[in-house]
């Protein structure tokens, strides 16, 4: 179980020391949820028969699965504390069915681990035995083999257009019909190359070509979404990820590149019907919003903002969903400096897809000051710093600026707690840096 890519990909979760973390039971619960344990450690502590009075107890350690018995036979023979600032990610219904559409052998992984047997704690173990049904052991963590950094190279090309919304599959008798695209959503007015800055555009950019590109369009598959923001069901695509196939090692930026395809075109979802834009996953899994934020805004970019979401998916489809992005991510208050550092990054990506060099590096700038808010202003794992330091590092590399990049790749090099593939990366970023230096 990659323990790394979970933390990645989330829907993930903090609780402070002495906290109770709630697995609610019954399965006419609609909130019930299952963890596993990303960092630090939990006490399962075991209730009498009456449910009332601790019995045993046992630990719960960073890759373990819990949560189990509650949320598949609404056992309540458990409740679980932090024994300090821990970090899980949540297995609810909607990641369940996410995860068997993408990953289906991380969650034949999970529900393996869920039944293991669990891990007595020192004191617990020579008094009392815990019961083969309790909360799981689980596999050991799976981690990717460090990789090669590369000097950064423009792609050769950018994927031809994919189409948006072409054969959508037939919904199921019970779900609501997809409503039509809002009046103002109009499609799209090319300026074919002129610069279309203004509005949610920054000066600088332009209408982009897709010249000379193939796409794999059988790593996608069509999905109905239900927008979180206007509540109505739209059609979009879901990306095959087990499918992809890294035609390169991670690169020093943390981007990584597959054949035939890129990510970065299906990262943002649209909503067809409000615009209302975002990362996928927050699609799938619903964030609390603060609608009032953005919808000024998004008002008047549906007045302006020309984007036709039942036509193909170009490359300036995905310039406009990420711009519509960064406008709606100060619904997320608590998470709009992680979502505002994660869509500069991409957009920096892009640019250099359509070698925009100008645009690329203003991007950069952009991805690497918000990463470096995400550093100072939040409370990170190891892994997590890890990420948040190399990003800052790739980024201001990308723009340009490297006053402070060797000291946040030191950070992640010597990051005790952290993840070596990461510690690899830094350190041969490190090295190549050092080598451009002295060849100048």
């Amino acid at each position: 179980m990659n323990i790394t890519w979970l933390l990645e990909q989330g829907p993930c979760r903090d609780f402070a020391a002495g906290e109770e973390i709630p697995c609610s039971a019954g399965a006419d619960n609609g909130n019930k949820a299952m963890y596993i344990l990303l960092s630090g450690s939990v006490e399962a502590i075991d209730k009498n028969a009456s449910g009332t009075a601790p019995g045993g107890a046992f630990v719960i350690a960073p890759g373990d699965v819990f949560g189990g018995r509650e949320y598949f036979i609404g056992a309540c023979d458990f409740t679980y504390i932090a024994s300090g600032d821990v970090t899980v990610y949540l297995l609810t219904k909607e990641s369940f069915d996410e995860l068997s559409w993408s990953h289906p052998e991380v969650l034949f992984e999970i529900l393996r681990s869920a039944y293991s047997m669990p891990v007595l704690s020192k004191t617990q173990a020579a008094a009392k035995s815990v019961p083969q049904t309790a909360v799981p052991k689980p596999a050991a963590v799976s981690k990717p083999a460090p990789a090669a950094v590369q000097k950064p190279t423009p792609q050769a090309a950018v994927p031809k257009p994919v189409p948006h919304a072409a054969a959508k599959p037939t919904p199921p008798a019970a779900a609501p019909k997809p409503a039509p695209p809002a009046a103002a959503v109009q499609k799209p007015m090319p300026q074919a190359g002129g610069e279309i800055s203004g509005g949610i555009f920054p000066a600088g950019h332009m209408q982009y070509e897709n010249t000379g590109l193939t796409f794999n369009d059988k790593l996608i598959f069509p999905k109905e979404y239900k927008c979180p923001y206007c509540s109505k069901p739209f059609q979009d695509y879901r990306v095959f990820r087990t499918k992809l196939f890294e035609a390169q090692p991670m690169r020093y930026d943390l981007r990584r590149i597959f054949r035939d395809f890129h990510v970065e075109w299906f990262d943002v979802l649209t909503c067809s019907n409000c615009l209302f834009s975002t990362f996928h996953n927050y699609f799938t899994e619903p964030k609390p919003l603060r609608k009032t934020e953005i919808e000024g805004g998004l008002n008047a970019a549906r007045a302006t903002v020309h984007m036709d979401t039942s036509s193909v998916r170009d490359i300036n489809y995905v310039f406009t969903s990420h711009y519509l992005a960064l406008l709606c991510a100060a619904a997320y208050p608590t998470m709009s400096r992680q979502i505002s550092a994660k869509l500069w990054g991409n957009l920096s990506w892009l640019y250099e897809d359509v070698a925009d060099n100008n645009m690329e590096k203003m991007a950069a700038q952009k991805a690497a000051d918000a990463y470096e808010r995400v550093y100072t202003e939040s409370r990170l794992t190891p892994v997590q710093e890890q990420i948040t330091c190399l990003s800052i590092a790739g980024m201001q590399h990308r723009a340009g600026i490297d006053k402070h990049l060797r000291k946040f790749l030191f950070t992640v090099k010597t990051q005790k707690m952290g993840d070596k593939l990461y510690a690899k990366l830094a350190e041969d970023f490190m090295y190549e840096l050092k080598i451009a230096q002295e060849e100048e």
